[in-house]
Formats: structure tokens, C-alpha cells, sequence
């Protein structure tokens, strides 16, 4: 076999390659579609969280739960029982009313020792006085002088006046300080020292409005209890 037979021809080549050009070209100018991602997911809008509305604030303030305790005005009580728990309920339970008892209990207690020490003194001074004078009115004897009665201060009649003057100055002053404490016992709350006037009974008068005398009080029995009250104040402030 010869060569030729085996070997195609350039001619032969070129017509065949020049068949396959126009299918080969047409192939690669179509453009290769890819599948997109972003295409076939469905778009997601986004709305922001609706928030609960929290529901108004009223602006009436509630009501306070009505007490259980009844409260007792310390100004109708004109038995010794019952001042004697209120008393014990309330002003012995606060702290600050026992201080201002106990402030008032050492005032009257400093007072009354230096009006007791004053009167004191002053005795012993006019018995001073009259000493000196008895020593005066001696030598005077002795001399030859004469001694001229009830022209000196040292008399019985001056030292008793001077005497009665200072007890009626502590009588005065005696008295306004238990006004005040007094009133300052009926601001606190203790029975007895606030008593309504329309509950005391004085002395000698009939009970006002035809009253027949039921859940009033004698004004002496008021002051009696006063002072029982004033014992048990000073027991619960020396506590």
C-alpha cells in the first residue's frame, strides 16, 4: 500500500476543518447561563417588632385600708382604767414623748430644789442678821447707849415679810410651770391633763344642760387623778 492512500491530503484537512468552524463558533458565542442564587429566593421584607402599649397610669392615689384600731380621744377619758391604757397603748410606746416627759420632770425637780435651797438661805441669813443685831443692840447696852425698837430689819415683823415676799415670788413661778407642763402633757396625749370642760363638774354647779352627771368628773377627783397619772409618768421615764 502506498503512502498516499494512508496520508490524507492538506486539501482534504482544510475541507473538513472548514465544515466543523460555522457549529463550533455558534456554540461558543451562547452564553452559559448559570442558575442564580438570588433569583429564585423569595425577597424578605422587614418590619420592625410591634411593643406592648402598657395601659395608663391612673392618677388617684388608693385609698388606705380603713384601721381596725379606734382611736380614743385622750380629752373624753374621766376614768382611771381607761387613762391608764391609753397611757400604757400610746404615749408610753413613743420614744420621743417619753423624752420630752422626762425633760420636763428634771426641769420641775431643778426648780424645786432651787426655790427649797433659796428659802433656805434666807432664813439663815436673817437669823444672821438678827444675831448681828442682838450683838449690836449689847454693845450699845454696855456703852450706855440706847437701843430703839423696830427700826431695824432684823425685827420679827421684817424678817417674816422679807420671808412671805420670796414664797409668794415661788408661788408665781411655781404656778406658771405647771401651766405649762400642763399644757404641754395635754399635747402629747396624756388622759386627765386635756380634759373637755364640758366633763368637769365644778364644785357647788349643777351639770350644764340638765345633764344628770353621767360620764363627767368632779373637778377635785380631776386633780387626783393628775397627780396618780404624774406617778406613773415618772415610773415609765425612769425606765
Amino acid at each position: 500500500m502506498s503512502s498516499n492512500s494512508t496520508t490524507p491530503d492538506l486539501a482534504s484537512v482544510l475541507s473538513i476543518l472548514a465544515g466543523l468552524t460555522p457549529q463550533t463558533q455558534t456554540l461558543l458565542s451562547q452564553p452559559q447561563t448559570q442558575p442564580s442564587l438570588t433569583a429564585s429566593a423569595p425577597q424578605q421584607q422587614w418590619l420592625p417588632t410591634p411593643h406592648p402599649v402598657p395601659p395608663p397610669r391612673s392618677t388617684t392615689p388608693p385609698e388606705p385600708p380603713p384601721s381596725a384600731v379606734k382611736v380614743v380621744d385622750p380629752a373624753m377619758i374621766v376614768e382611771w382604767s381607761s387613762g391608764l391604757r391609753c397611757v400604757m397603748k400610746t404615749v408610753a410606746r413613743h420614744e420621743g414623748v417619753l423624752l420630752e416627759i422626762r425633760r420636763m420632770i428634771k426641769n420641775q425637780h431643778e426648780h424645786e430644789e432651787m426655790w427649797f435651797k433659796g428659802r433656805k438661805d434666807l432664813i439663815e441669813r436673817q437669823n444672821g442678821r438678827k444675831e448681828g443685831q442682838k450683838k449690836l443692840d449689847d454693845v450699845l447696852k454696855l456703852v450706855g447707849g440706847s437701843v430703839t425698837e423696830g427700826t431695824s430689819n432684823a425685827s420679827p415683823e421684817e424678817l417674816k415679810k422679807e420671808l412671805e415676799t420670796y414664797d409668794m415670788k415661788v408661788y408665781r413661778a411655781q404656778t406658771q410651770m405647771v401651766k405649762e407642763m400642763m399644757g404641754a402633757l395635754r399635747r402629747v396625749g396624756v388622759p386627765f391633763f386635756g380634759t373637755r370642760t364640758e366633763l368637769v363638774r365644778v364644785a357647788g354647779k349643777e351639770a350644764a344642760g340638765g345633764k344628770d352627771g353621767s360620764g363627767m368628773i368632779d373637778e377635785g377627783e380631776l386633780v387626783k387623778l393628775q397627780r396618780k397619772m404624774l406617778v406613773i409618768l415618772e415610773d415609765l421615764c425612769s425606765e
